[in-house]
């Protein structure tokens, strides 16, 4: 009888609007966290996560089968959600239909409509579906209109001024393969430096043995163990206003599929099960780009380079320049609410690393080969989950993070990161939950929490306090910092809200003195109003307006204000972006950041600075059901700019257009 009750509950406290999962929700739900990840980091691997994120929706999940491991595959799930939905699983039963998640709790209406795009409701004793052999094609050609001072006679840049880019996927229930190829602006093309072909070739295989409890893996993969201090590559969840989304989920090894050339293993590895334990072990084998020098005649290289272009001369000699051997392996024992792994990572290089004779290089690795070893933990227990990792470097450091999840009361999300990691901590694999991008010498807290305080309304905020004791590359010694957001939302109607955000960060960075160099706080503060809804089932609208204000040894401040038109058609078979946007900005350090609609699999955050407008007109067409196009023109225009850009990617004039065609096949 509860369990009726429940099931009718769930049907009368449903958005009316809940139904088919549509591309611009999954779009919407992204857009937020896409932005936070380019933000901090330009070279952040999105293309990755939607790779993984298109599979699922191809192959989704029974919600009645699938295990704890499956569900962590979607990132937007918290720890405890996926610890609610399990014990509901558990205690009721068969789950029928999505208005039944009403009653988990943690699970609104809009996280139900998202997660309807990669699960099925099927039978709790089906047997596993065999799915069709899919092939899939990709081609992708991206180009400047206006041409850059590197194309110029006497050209700097070796090839020319398009990106190609060219992908083929075969999946099936047991077998998933694929391979990518790319060549950025700049690059030669069956020439020069790249006689066969592409700039970047990239393959994998992911072999599926008995009903997929065990998996084998050839070619380019990923390594994601613990909470990311001994490895974790791809794909990583920042601080955002997603506050239930710090902890990180033990994935293991996943195929590469992206285009970042340098941060992925090649060779081959295995994940197998038996029972509650799971062992991971793998070997790789791969060059990289990096600058190689000679000391007293001995080989060394002196600093990475992971831009993945190779369009002058200087780039073409970096490319592949230094070769590194990995190896590792993980065993990991887990129930339903608890998981203990450790795991061990040996990295060597060809040649000795040498870094640049400076302050802030004492602690950093040198030298030929580095361990890493980990042991990580996670439990949950009625409302709460724990997580946590302790990880030692063979270079004498020792690096720590604990955490906690909580839900006191059904209107109450907390988190919580305690993080310890010491200077001499060095881990080239490592992706922790961090401030700094070296994954060493730092201290910190995080605090979040979500509230709830009425059925519309909804409080997200955060504050991050953090130290490092030994000099960065940006500070003139031991330095502190700290970082608060907070956003408000409400929810204005079925198909329209609103929210406001807040962000400040205050952080010590180098100044430059009449005798000498010190610390100095950078003062970064962002406000946002951002209003998104729809005006019927086809004609989307979002809207915002967004002010900046920077000081260290000056003062600025910025805004920009964007007006986005979305149209998709009743079968979906198109849809289309357009947007008009003004930019106001005292210099570079104002700059305010804005995501923008794209092609399938691309991602664009660009930082604007200076005075102008843009505008773009993105849009997909099914052509048929084997094939779609992508179409994206953009362009920029600068006030009072006799140029744009600088060195080989100067511009002569105030305009910048871009145009991007995209088609996909299916076979």
């Amino acid at each position: 009888m509860k369990r009726v009750v429940l099931f009718w509950l769930g049907i009368s406290m449903a958005l009316p609007g809940m139904g088919q999962t549509t591309d611009f929700d999954v779009q919407s739900e992204l857009e937020d966290l896409v932005e936070v990840l380019l933000e901090e980091d330009e070279n952040a691997d999105v293309e990755q996560l939607m790779n993984e994120l298109q599979l699922l929706q191809e192959r989704p999940l029974n919600i009645n089968q699938a295990s704890r491991e499956d569900f962590e595959r979607l990132y937007f799930l918290s720890s405890l959600q996926i610890d609610h939905l399990l014990s509901y699983r558990q205690q009721y039963g068969q789950i029928y239909s999505p208005f039944e998640l009403n009653s988990i709790e943690g699970f609104d209406p809009e996280l139900i409509q998202l997660l309807q795009a990669f699960v099925y409701f099927g039978e709790m004793d089906a047997r596993p579906p065999a799915f069709k052999p899919r092939q899939e094609g990709l081609m992708r050609f991206i180009r400047l209109v206006e041409e850059r001072k590197g194309f110029q006679e006497p050209a700097k840049y070796e090839g020319s001024p398009e990106k190609l880019y060219l992908r083929y996927r075969f999946s099936s229930t047991q077998l998933n393969a694929g391979l990518t190829a790319e060549k950025d602006a700049g690059e030669s093309f069956f020439s020069g430096s790249n006689p066969n072909g592409f700039d970047y070739y990239s393959a994998f295989v992911n072999l599926g043995l008995s009903q997929g409890k065990h998996q084998l893996y050839f070619g380019d993969y990923l390594v994601r163990f613990g909470q990311g201090l001994t490895a974790w590559q791809g794909f990583s969840l920042s601080k955002s206003a997603e506050v239930s989304h710090v902890a990180k989920f033990n994935q293991g090894i996943r195929p590469y599929s992206s285009t970042d050339e340098n941060n992925f293993l090649r060779g081959a590895a295995a994940c197998l099960s038996f029972g509650k334990f799971e062992w991971n072990s793998f070997f790789s084998y791969k060059n990289f780009d990096a600058n190689r020098d000679s000391i007293d005649g001995t080989a060394v290289f002196t600093s990475f380079q992971s831009s993945g272009l190779h369009r002058t001369t200087g780039e073409i000699e970096d490319k592949n320049s230094v070769a590194a051997m990995t190896a590792g392996t993980s065993v990991n024992f887990a129930t339903e609410r608890f998981s203990l792994g450790l795991s061990g990572i040996h990295f060597q290089y060809e040649f000795p690393l040498k870094r640049q004779l400076s302050s802030y290089n004492l602690f950093l690795f040198e030298g030929k080969q580095v361990s890493n070893l980990g042991l990580s933990y996670r439990w949950g227990i009625n409302r709460y989950y724990f997580f946590g990792e302790v990880a030692r470097a063979s270079t004498h450091g020792l690096a720590t993070i604990y955490g906690v999840q909580a839900s006191p009361a059904d209107q109450i999300g907390l988190s919580a990161i305690y993080r310890n990691i010491s200077k001499k901590y060095n881990a080239p694999l490592a992706g922790a939950f961090t401030e700094g991008s070296q994954g060493n010498d730092e201290h910190g807290v995080y605090l979040g929490a979500t509230i709830r305080p009425a059925a519309k309304v909804s409080l997200q905020m955060y504050a991050d306090f953090f130290e490092h004791h030994w000099v960065k590359y940006t500070t003139a010694g031991p330095a502190r910092g700290r970082e608060y957001l907070l956003q408000a939302s409400y929810q204005l109607s079925d198909n329209w809200d609103i929210y406001s955000r807040y962000f400040s960060e205050c952080k010590a960075v180098r100044a430059n003195g009449e005798l000498t160099k010190y610390n100095l706080d950078q003062i970064r503060q962002k406000l946002r109003i951002h209003v998104n809804g729809s005006l019927s089932d086809r004609l989307y609208l979002k809207s915002r307006a967004e002010w900046t204000w920077y000081e260290h040894e000056q003062l600025s401040a910025g805004w920009m204000v964007f007006q986005d038109v979305g149209y998709q058609s009743a079968q979906n078979t198109t849809n289309w972006w357009f947007r008009l946007a003004y930019f106001n900005t005292d210099n570079y350090d104002a700059r305010v950041y804005a995501y923008e609609n794209d092609l399938l699999y691309q991602f664009s955050v660009p930082a604007f600075y200076g005075k102008g407008l843009r505008s773009y007109l993105n849009g997909k067409v099914k052509i048929c059901e084997k094939l779609d196009v992508w179409l994206k023109v953009s362009r920029s225009w600068f006030a009072d700019a006799e140029s744009i850009g600088s060195g080989n990617s100067l511009i002569d004039g105030n305009k910048r257009t871009e145009v991007k065609f995209q088609l996909r096949f299916k076979f």
